[in-house]
């Protein structure tokens, strides 16, 4: 009987050591990601747009226009598995992504664009195996994130000479306290945007002129309802017509946060009563096979892109420009409060985000 249990007894020790060091094993494995690469694309209706051809029967006047600049930003992307639970993409760190936020440009120099060199139609990351069905992402910056210490870093409202790629263009900033323009749409339709006669302005003397180079608050976003066309940046050209309106050639989508408050400058975090960040999910999705499109047409219905009515040139996210209730209904969001202190400004409305859908990947990005 001795010798048995003395067998058993180092039979079970070896089983110990195997299994202990089986577990030590998988522990010290890394785990294992699956590459993911969400693609994007940019259309009006069933027409694929770019810097080239003519956008055919644009808003609600069906004109026909040409590409200017389309950029936006993409943060807080994850995929939806079956059981609803939301699994962030860490994003690969490169020139178009950091942190959570990146951003896609279909506009590079050509044709009638005024954009980047380089485009870029697709976010990569990776995320742990599962079964995925659906996914959801935010267009916008956000105020901030966690860095690898656990301290906040500041990623909107930041100074984009000093900010890392992609939050260091200065196209897509208006200035510290309004942060980055979350989405840059902009088209040239035949014939121009006619805009009511420019307002007179007082003389200024030398001592109120403002800086070479400088812009203005107005063109920079703080007050976007404002904006002035000759203090665009750079300015655009206007054309003054017989009867006292002028003709400029560009009609353009900024959206970005509005009514911020806080000085960046000595640290203070920055708050806005608008916050103006589109929240997109889409119950199925299948990043091999499908791609999601954000569709011009869609965006621009009910738009006169011939007439402007005043304020910026198009819709420059400013509550009581007469060009954004349209847009910002496509956009899914409260363009003003609902009700008296409702403080719902530019959080999404129950109308829904109506400019973006999944469609298949053209069959040569399949291959």
């Amino acid at each position: 009987m001795g010798g048995k249990s003395f067998l058993f007894g180092s039979f079970l020790f070896g089983l110990s050591i195997l299994v202990g060091f089986a577990t030590a094993s998988r522990a010290e494995q890394p785990s294992i990601k699956r590459a993911v690469v969400i693609s994007f694309g940019l259309s009006a209706g069933g027409q694929g747009v770019g810097c080239g051809p003519d956008i055919k029967g644009l808003g609600k006047n069906h004109v026909d226009a040409k590409l200017h600049d389309a950029r936006f930003y993409i943060s807080g992307l994850a995929l939806v598995e079956r059981s609803g639970r939301e699994i962030p993409v860490e994003l690969e760190q490169n020139d178009w992504q950091y942190a959570d936020t990146a951003l896609l440009n279909f506009a590079d120099k050509s044709g009638a664009c005024k954009g980047m060199t380089t485009l870029n139609d697709s976010i990569k990351g990776t995320v742990p195996p599962g079964h995925y069905e659906g996914l959801v992402f935010t267009v916008g910056v956000p105020s901030l994130v966690k860095g690898e210490d656990g301290k906040d870093v500041v990623l909107n409202h930041s100074n984009f000479a000093t900010a890392p790629a992609p939050l260091d263009i200065q196209a897509m900033a208006w200035n510290w306290l309004a942060g980055r323009k979350f989405i840059k749409i902009e088209v040239d339709p035949e014939g121009g945007v006619t805009r009511p006669p420019l307002p007179q302005r007082p003389k200024q003397t030398a001592s109120a002129a403002p800086a070479p180079g400088a812009t203005s608050d107005a063109a920079n976003g703080s007050d976007p309802a404002k904006a002035d066309p000759t203090k665009s940046d750079p300015p655009e050209a206007v054309k003054v017509n017989a009867d006292g309106t002028v003709t400029v050639a560009t009609w353009m989508l900024h959206l970005g946060s509005t009514g911020c408050k806080g000085d960046p400058l000595t640290g203070e975090i920055i708050s806005c009563s608008a916050a103006n960040r589109v929240p997109v999910r889409f119950a199925a999705f299948n990043p091999d096979k499908q791609r999601v499109v954000l569709d011009l047409e869609a965006l621009f219905a009910g738009v006169d892109l011939n007439r402007d009515t005043g304020g910026a040139t198009g819709c420059m996210s400013g509550p009581f420009d007469g060009e954004c209730p349209p847009i910002f209904e496509k956009l899914g969001l409260n363009l003003k409060e609902t009700a008296p202190d409702a403080n719902d400004a530019g959080r999404p409305s129950k109308t829904g985000v109506k400019i973006f859908r999944v469609e298949s990947k053209p069959r040569a990005a399949l291959k």
